[in-house]
Formats: C-alpha cells, sequence, structure tokens
C-alpha cells in the first residue's frame, strides 16, 4: 500500500484530494495529512474519515519539517495557498521547499497542483499573480525533479458558493431569482469541480509511469455563463438569469471586495483573471480528460452531485458536509 504525504490537506482542495486517494477503487493509498496543527478540527475531521489518514505536522516555509514528513513515503501531492503565503515570491518558496525535500527525501513523485502561466502566455500584458506564482513554481519543481507531474487545474465551480456567489433578489414575476454577474460575456469559462481534481490526483498516483514527467491540463467543463444560468434553472428550478458585466465594472467592484495583499496590482488580478479567460480562453482535451476520470463533472452533474441551490455554502467545509464525516 503506498503512502502518500497531501500539502495543504486541510484546505479546500486538499480535503478533496485525501478523500479521492482512499476511496481509489484499489484501497492501495495511506495519507499523512500535513497541516500545521495536527490536533485542530479539519485534522481531525480528516482522520475521523479513515484509520488510513494520519495528520503530520508540517509547514511549507520550514523546510526540516517538509522533510520530515516524506521521509518513507511513496508520493506527495502539493498545493500551495497563494492567499495563506502573501506574496508571488514567497509561494515559489514555498512550493521549492516542498520539491527540495522531496528531493532530500528520494520521493520522486511529486504531483504539484498548478495554474495557466498567464504572463507567459500573454507575452506579459496580464498578470495573475495566483496562477502566475504556481506556473514559475511548476517550472522550478521539474527542473529539481524530472518526474514531476504538474496538474494544470483551472477556477473552482465551488468559487460559486463563496466569491462569486450569485446575488439573490425577487423576480420580476414574483418570486426569487438568483443572477449571476461576471464580465465572462458569451465566451467559455473552464472550471473544475473539487472531486475531480481530487480524481485526476489519485489517477496520476495510481497511474505514475503513464505520467511521471507530464503536464496533465485537467477541467470539469467549459459552459457559457449564459449556460451556466440556464442549467441552474433546469436542475434547481429556481429562476437564474446571466447579467454580463464590463471588466472595468467589475474591476470598480472587485478592489472594494479583495484584500490588499502584496505583489497584487492594486486589486487587479481578479479582473486579469476574467480578462484572461475571455480574451485567451483555457483550452482543455475533454476525450482525453474523460479517459482519465470518466466521472468528470460537467455543471449539470455538479449541481445535482452537491445539491447546492445558490445558498452561500463555506467551501472549507466541503469535505465535512458532502461525506457527513
Amino acid at each position: 500500500m503506498k503512502t502518500i504525504a497531501v500539502v495543504g490537506a486541510t484546505g479546500a482542495m486538499g480535503r478533496s484530494i485525501v478523500q479521492s486517494l482512499i476511496d481509489h477503487p484499489s484501497n492501495g493509498f495511506r495519507v499523512r495529512a500535513l497541516t500545521r496543527n495536527p490536533m485542530g478540527k479539519r485534522a481531525k475531521e480528516l482522520e475521523n474519515y479513515s484509520d488510513r489518514i494520519v495528520a503530520v505536522q508540517a509547514d511549507t516555509s520550514d523546510q526540516k519539517s517538509l522533510e520530515e514528513a516524506f521521509r518513507g513515503v511513496d508520493g506527495v501531492f502539493c498545493n500551495t495557498d497563494y492567499w495563506t503565503a502573501g506574496s508571488h515570491v514567497q509561494e515559489v518558496v514555498q512550493s521549492i521547499n516542498v520539491a527540495t525535500a522531496c528531493l532530500k527525501e528520494s520521493v520522486e513523485h511529486l504531483v504539484y497542483s498548478s495554474l495557466e502561466y498567464v504572463s507567459a502566455i500573454t507575452k506579459s500584458t496580464l498578470a495573475v499573480p495566483y496562477f502566475d506564482s504556481k506556473a514559475e513554481s511548476a517550472e522550478y519543481i521539474q527542473a529539481i525533479l524530472p518526474k514531476a507531474t504538474i496538474l494544470v487545474t483551472a477556477p473552482y465551480y465551488e468559487n460559486f458558493m463563496g466569491y462569486a456567489l450569485p446575488e439573490k433578489r425577487e423576480g420580476s414575476e414574483g418570486g426569487v431569482e438568483f443572477v449571476f454577474r461576471d464580465p465572462m460575456a458569451d465566451k467559455p469559462y473552464t472550471m473544475v469541480a473539487l472531486d475531480d481534481i481530487g480524481r485526476f490526483t489519485a489517477y496520476a498516483f495510481s497511474e505514475f509511469e503513464s505520467v511521471k514527467g507530464k503536464k496533465l491540463f485537467v477541467a470539469s467543463g467549459s459552459p457559457t455563463m449564459m449556460e451556466i444560468a440556464e442549467t441552474f434553472s433546469s436542475v434547481t428550478g429556481i429562476k437564474a438569469v446571466y447579467e454580463p458585466m464590463s471588466l472595468k465594472e467589475f474591476r470598480e467592484k472587485s478592489r472594494a471586495t479583495v484584500n490588499d495583499i502584496p505583489d497584487s496590482p492594486d486589486g487587479e488580478f481578479v479582473g486579469n483573471m476574467f480578462e484572461f479567460i475571455r480574451d485567451y480562453g483555457i483550452d482543455r482535451d475533454y476525450e482525453f480528460i474523460k479517459s482519465i476520470n470518466p466521472e468528470v463533472m460537467d455543471f449539470e452533474k455538479w449541481l445535482r452531485h452537491t445539491g447546492w441551490k445558490g445558498e452561500p455554502v463555506g467551501v472549507q467545509n466541503y469535505f465535512v458536509t458532502q461525506t457527513g464525516k
């Protein structure tokens, strides 16, 4: 049975990774759930899910703690958190710490969660620090660990449960309706379900020989926002509409809601993300994606799977609410 260390195990993505490894049909994984506080509530919730999960103390800013946590494992999954790191540079440093600790402990198979390299793709006309820091880290990681697998993901469907929560208002014909608003216009918005990221990761660890040294570009679907609203109405029975915003309008609104994080271009980075996705696109090969994850969820499947009906949901609590553990 392989032992996988999961960096960021108590975060929204990390919890899905842990669950997918434990639930993999092979039953072939144990998990070391790395956390700064192994006695905390989220860590204990993970341990309660399975006797094959052990919470272990480690910090991505402390390479020695990572080396101790990686000792004797067969693989490492890493998703660093830009928002906690506080800057582009610090997230890169933390990612390199993980890769270096893997190298020192002879862990060949690191699966690193990344995103599109916006600055490189747009020739520096746009910057999205929380995309670029992961993409830049991926380049360093593959230089340090040539057999590492880079999982290039996308924005979460689960963002609709919180940051991109639709507005609830009274409909023109009475009753309630939800309004989705962003600057995507009629362009495809490539997204991914957290549970799908978990399945992609479990695939990467179970099929090491076929994915080592590769970048896997994954997602769950690329609907337009109009399709998002129509699907929401169809599945939930609650009317929803899409009202597009201009990038200027979105950026003005974003400045009032996004914290001032070092290395971020004055609160413009979320607007830059939408401008990138709208004008450049996040292209994915869904035939390939379905070959490695036949259960991949388009937006309709995700709605039915989660039962979400427009209410705010703490994504950090997603693992607990979905599993009932």
